[in-house]
């Protein structure tokens, strides 16, 4: 018997640790790639605005890690609006998504998720976007979204972790649109991948077990 007593409770409980955990797990590839498309940029420029886009993108982050984000959010649009070639732009863009998703603005984080897609030269920064505007389509039950999203991504070459996501958050639209086929293999690529993040494996497993009963 599934721990769930309907699909309904099991996708809402699912639901309700991607949105407290799922912007952690994309984080993990955040940090790695903004860190290796600072140093890049900055020794491409090496200019003053560079070096201050890199302090102020650290004072964005400890911000944001300390909850007040908000009195520091007109300096990450500062950011975006006047550098926005700096990967700093960037990463203050999917902050400013966070901090907008967080408050309950899920129109402004899509918004600013966008403009990364549309913005980032890094194709890793780009896929990252374009997988949380697909975990938000997911969460607010735009499925039309979430698979328009989805579908873009299978086009792009992701790295493991990125596919580990890509495949995660398929099984949970699938899952929701009642297409359990499509959900259990999504759910076992996921379980496959050994550059999977261990507690989205988890999780995969989870809901493998709970569709195999």
């Amino acid at each position: 018997m599934s721990r769930y007593d309907t699909e309904d409770e099991q996708l809402d409980a699912i639901k309700a640790w991607w949105k407290k955990n799922g912007s952690q797990l994309l984080t993990v590839i955040l940090v790695g790639v903004l860190a290796f498309s600072g140093w890049r940029y900055w020794t491409n420029t090496k200019s003053v605005e560079s070096t201050n886009a890199s302090s102020l993108y650290e004072v964005l982050q400890v911000s944001m890690q300390q909850g007040n984000f908000g009195e520091v959010s007109r300096e990450a649009l500062k950011l975006v609006q006047e550098q926005p070639e700096s990967p700093y732009a960037i990463g203050a863009a999917m902050l400013y998504a966070k901090y907008s998703l967080e408050k309950g603005d899920t129109d402004e984080a899509i918004q600013h998720l966008t403009w990364v897609t549309e913005s980032a030269e890094d194709p890793q920064l780009r896929n990252l976007a374009l997988l949380r505007v697909a975990r938000i389509h997911a969460d607010i039950n735009d499925f039309e979204g979430a698979d328009k999203n989805l579908t873009t991504l299978s086009q792009a070459d992701l790295n493991g972790a990125e596919k580990a996501n890509f495949d995660y958050i398929s099984g949970l639209v699938a899952l929701a649109e009642g297409k359990e086929d499509l959900a259990l293999q999504a759910f076992k690529n996921v379980v496959m991948n050994e550059d999977a993040e261990k507690n989205l494996m988890g999780l995969a497993h989870i809901q493998l077990d709970d569709l195999s009963k």
